[in-house]
């Protein structure tokens, strides 16, 4: 818990949600708080706890609502990735952006709060928002989950044009990670970035294959690594002051018998230690992320509208690429992923392709059945060629099945809507084998 704690008016009080679209502040003594969500099962089988689950409902209800009826949590999620509205108090096709700030707060807060219990030991949260209310939200996650969990910013690069009406060109998003085992920990766990071997080379055509090079040095003095080296041509070389090499005299030998030696500049230069490409070590993130490497909003959308060509699709969809990244870096192979935000699909898709576990909860049901359930029936069918399809080698398989859970307010009629609801998702539906993703039935490529 923070020492310094922001505040807002009614923060004291719960915030539910109300309808597809709006909230509503209760005191905790209302008896509609006491109300148990009803859980039904629009496709499938029952849940179990190696389910994926695609949820129409509020997330903080759905949460709620899954955790009491289901095993589906019961191995601790691992990653949660949300992509909320950012309260830019500007509207977009498919939702307004513009909640009261008070209300924006509480609703991020409880919605955390909620996770929070239900996540492995190792997991981490990480939240993508942009300039409006980031600087809010990251007091909010150190009220939620203590400062000591805060690991990093991330910026990411969302789009590469310029725009020259503006005072700046706002090209970047913030993805707020944390780690409530905090970043020391967590670190231990999480996974590094595949290092590219492009530059790998084989200038002194080793049989074994191209390689890199580091210094056969190492900071500080050690007097077993204090030894005279001598090059092919003959001179002879120390540490320089302050370093040591970097193993045993021994250690060397073993390493120039091996040919794991070389030295540059003709035989003349410093010793320099060969690495393999299965020995190269992977490459800790850094905290920009370049549209290069992890795409823009508008990779994104052109996605979005090859998949949907008959309909508008969203202003600013996340790509494939990104969420990529962030569950190589937070998972493994059938650990569980979670978006409570779930809008075009995107975390959900690239989980299932990256042979993830995953629990994504969109309470739009419009939204669901124009983007959620149609792209994730292809990913499952293996008609996706865009996103990661290609880099995953994703070729179909798995299965996902549907749930919805209505409100505590504003849901009168709601269950007359479920049968359409369900026979719509029947008919888009295709059999398929019912057996869920596993990683030791789909090899993982990250």
């Amino acid at each position: 818990m923070s020492d310094v704690q922001l505040v807002w008016p009614n923060k004291e009080l719960p915030l539910l949600a109300s309808g597809e679209a709006g909230y509503e502040w209760v005191q905790r003594t209302d008896r509609r708080l006491l109300q148990h969500l009803q859980l039904e099962r629009l496709t499938g089988n029952p849940l179990d706890a190696q389910a994926n689950v695609l949820a129409i409902g509020d997330g903080l209800d759905v949460l709620e609502a899954l955790k009491a009826q289901t095993s589906v949590f019961d191995g601790g999620i691992r990653l949660v990735y949300i992509d909320p509205p950012f309260n830019t108090q500007g509207n977009f096709r498919q939702y307004s952006d513009t909640m009261q700030r008070p209300m924006w707060l509480s609703m991020m807060r409880d919605r955390l709060a909620a996770l929070r219990p239900l996540l492995a030991a190792d997991a981490s949260v990480w939240v993508h928002l942009d300039d409006s209310e980031v600087h809010r939200a990251r007091a909010v996650m150190d009220e939620v989950f203590g400062e000591d969990a805060f690991v990093a910013s991330v910026v990411w690069q969302k789009k590469t044009t310029r725009d020259s009406r503006a005072a700046f060109s706002s090209n970047h998003d913030t993805i707020l990670v944390y780690a409530p085992s905090g970043p020391r920990k967590w670190k231990t766990s999480r996974n590094l970035l595949v290092k590219d071997d492009t530059h790998l080379q084989n200038r002194d055509d080793d049989p074994r294959g191209p390689w890199a090079d580091a210094p056969f040095t190492a900071p500080g003095y050690r007097k077993a690594q204090q030894y005279a080296i001598v090059t092919p041509t003959g001179q002879v070389l120390r540490p320089p002051r302050g370093r040591s090499w970097y193993a045993t005299e021994q250690t060397f030998l073993d390493l120039l018998a091996d040919g794991r030696i070389w030295f540059p500049k003709g035989g003349d230069g410093s010793p320099r230690l060969k690495l393999f490409a299965h020995q190269l070590r992977g490459l800790v993130p850094f905290t920009v992320w370049g549209a290069a490497d992890t795409g823009t909003n508008d990779d994104a959308k052109r996605h979005l509208m090859a998949l949907f060509p008959e309909i508008e699709v969203f202003d600013t969809p996340k790509p494939e690429s990104l969420l990529e990244r962030i569950i190589h870096i937070a998972t493994n192979p059938d650990e569980l992923v979670v978006d409570i935000f779930g809008g075009s699909g995107t975390t959900a898709a690239v989980a299932h392709k990256m042979r993830r576990r995953w629990v994504v909860a969109e309470r739009n049901t419009q939204t669901v059945l124009d983007f959620l359930l149609p792209r994730l029936q292809q990913v499952v069918e293996g008609t996706d060629p865009g996103g990661v399809t290609e880099a995953t080698s994703w070729t179909g398989g798995g299965s996902f099945q549907a749930v919805q859970v209505l409100p505590r307010l504003g849901a009168e009629g709601g269950w007359r809507r479920t049968e359409a609801i369900r026979q719509r998702l029947q008919a888009q539906a295709k059999p398929r084998d019912p057996s869920p993703l596993r990683a030791d039935t789909c090899s993982a490529e990250a």
